[in-house]
């Protein structure tokens, strides 16, 4: 790695998840998001508040800072000196003010193969950890002997789920009364063990524990000054937030504190300028721009930090690090309309539809809304907001684009040899070659029921996703006098057009009838009405899982 000009010392960057409190300690290399306590302090220092964002972009970070700028048990500290925060001087009377409860639901995750009673059992871990570090608290003669001895039942492991729940607010009220302060809690990943049970027996009895855990902590609750909670989605008419009116949700659309996650443009230039590679702008921008959080286009900042830390390789650092198993349910379960909408935006789409900015659990696998606005508050779709309330959806940049493609390609058997086969044909009108090709591929494939012609359509899209390089692919698109059912239109000259029409028939005796239609069709419909140069005409006839191709060469400008 390049030192930059001026610092003889490089800090350190920091990609393992360190604390706010632990990067500063270390000098490590800290993009400044520390505003974010006084779009707190505008909006209300007494609140509730849910703040979503996709994985590792910054909020547990986020969390820490919040956590080492108003805990009591930090007084003294200098984390904040130099910082934005620290131009606000009239909100320093609040600074390490108060005690703070910091509960990480993070290590409560299940996964599809665990239980009900595998999560209850990290809960109870989950809260031993919390209430280890308030110990004194046993000492203290201002708290009764009834909530001394389920403090203790605690501390032991030894506690009922029902006891579980009054856990927190027990520990509020005793801290209240030990510091004379009201609490102010904090809880990352809320959501974690449902998104990660989605699917799963587990996941409705985990929602209605949660729903009973945190309505407790946060309605109502006379000893917490504020509650900061975060996840990546808002879950609607559920159990969690169903007895909670006081919320406020900060969201991918959001327009206040947009840029507290995320890195903006300025401050990815400053990075690559700091460590010597300003050069690389260009390159990081296609891997990992492309996300729009209220107003504010911003970067992937874990994928940003481990490029610079792997010495500027591109690579799908966010991808591969886990944490898709609810989009990959999602493509598993989509579809024929659900899978052509995502192979679209693979191929560079953009879709224009509504979003929501909460989830309703059940209505995802039947609802294009909750499907893509699940896939945008988990980074794996940027939406832009159009005049009419709608959104232009798209795949945000290269590294997202990778891992949506490998996932839709898990769906079908893919044979990147017998697909590569299937497009050199395509460009050589090698009927017998296609056929053999498309045959192989169809009777290998069950992830569609191939009842109706748009699923030939899905299944022709995904085998000849590698030609989106040198052509627009396009389906039911009007040209001449009707809609066409694949076109491929070339990005650049010389590239011959090609124009697919296809006919589902009943029986094999119609074979060659549903080509005379679907080459019948081309012709009369004049699809090729515009085209320059010589076009190719693909007429292919299903009877199920057999094909039957037959192909001709027009020339646009001399045909009848």
């Amino acid at each position: 790695m390049n030192t930059p000009a001026l610092d003889l010392f490089v800090k350190k960057i920091d990609t393992g998840g360190y604390s706010f409190a632990r990067i500063r300690e270390e000098d490590c290399y800290y993009v400044d998001k520390t505003l974010l306590i006084k779009d707190i302090f505008d909006e209300d220092i007494g609140g509730i508040y849910l703040f979503t964002r996709p994985r590792r972009f910054g909020k547990t970070l986020n969390l820490s800072m919040i956590d080492a700028y108003f805990n009591i048990n930090y007084r003294g500290n200098t984390w904040f000196d130099g910082l934005a925060i620290s131009e606000h001087p009239e909100l320093d009377g609040y600074k390490n003010s108060f005690p703070v409860i910091h509960m990480d639901l993070r290590n409560a995750k299940t996964g599809s193969n665990q239980t009900y009673e595998d999560f209850i059992e990290k809960i109870e871990v989950t809260l031993y950890g919390i209430f280890d570090r308030f110990r004194y608290l046993l000492d203290s003669d201002k708290t009764d002997d009834d909530k001394k001895a389920l403090f203790e039942k605690i501390l032991r492991m030894d506690i009922s789920p029902d006891q579980m729940q009054m856990c927190i607010p027990m520990l509020c009220s005793m801290l209240r009364m030990y510091h004379g302060k009201k609490v102010i809690i904090l809880i990352d990943e809320y959501d974690r063990a449902v998104s990660d049970s989605f699917g799963s027996e587990s996941h409705r009895p985990i929602l209605d524990f949660l729903g009973g855990f945190l309505e407790p902590i946060l309605k109502n609750n006379p000893d917490v000054q504020m509650a900061y909670v975060t996840g990546v989605m808002q879950i609607a008419k559920e159990s969690i937030f169903s007895g909670i009116n006081n919320i406020t949700v900060n969201n991918t659309f959001s327009v206040r504190s947009d840029e507290r996650f995320g890195f903006t443009e300025t401050e990815v230039k400053n990075i690559l300028t700091y460590y010597g590679h300003p050069e690389k702008f260009e390159e990081i921008e296609e891997w990992y721009d492309g996300y729009r959080f209220g107003n504010k286009d911003v970067y992937n900042p874990f994928s940003i930090m481990n490029y610079v830390s792997n010495d500027f390789l591109p690579d799908a650092y966010w991808a591969n690090s886990g944490g898709d198993s609810v989009v990959r349910w999602l493509l598993e379960k989509t579809t024929d309309e659900n899978f052509g909408m995502i192979r679209d935006l693979v191929m560079g789409r953009s879709i224009c539809m509504g979003l929501s900015d909460s989830l309703i659990y059940e209505d995802v696998r039947s609802s294009n809304k909750s499907i893509f606005s699940l896939m945008t508050m988990s980074g794996y779709l940027k939406a832009v907001r159009t005049d009419d309330g709608f959104y232009d959806v798209s795949i945000p940049n290269r590294e997202v684009r990778g891992v949506v493609k490998t996932a839709v390609e898990h769906m079908v058997p893919v044979d990147s040899e017998v697909f590569d086969k299937f497009n050199i044909a395509v460009l050589k009108g090698d009927v017998k070659d296609m056929e053999r090709s498309l045959r192989h591929i169809l009777l290998g494939a069950s992830y569609l029921n191939l009842t109706s012609g748009y699923s030939y359509q899905l299944v022709l899209m995904t085998m000849m996703y590698s030609l989106s390089r040198r052509y627009d692919i396009r389906t039911e698109t009007e040209e001449g006098n009707g809609r066409v059912d694949m076109i491929m239109i070339p990005k650049a000259e010389g590239t011959t057009p090609i124009i697919l029409e296809l006919k589902k028939v009943d029986s094999e005796n119609h074979l060659d009838k549903g080509l005379d239609e679907a080459m019948g069709q081309i012709h009369e419909k004049k699809y090729y009405a515009g085209m320059k140069g010589e076009t190719i005409l693909i007429a292919i006839a299903f009877w199920g899982k057999f094909p039957r191709i037959r192909t001709e060469t027009v020339d646009p400008a001399t045909a009848d």
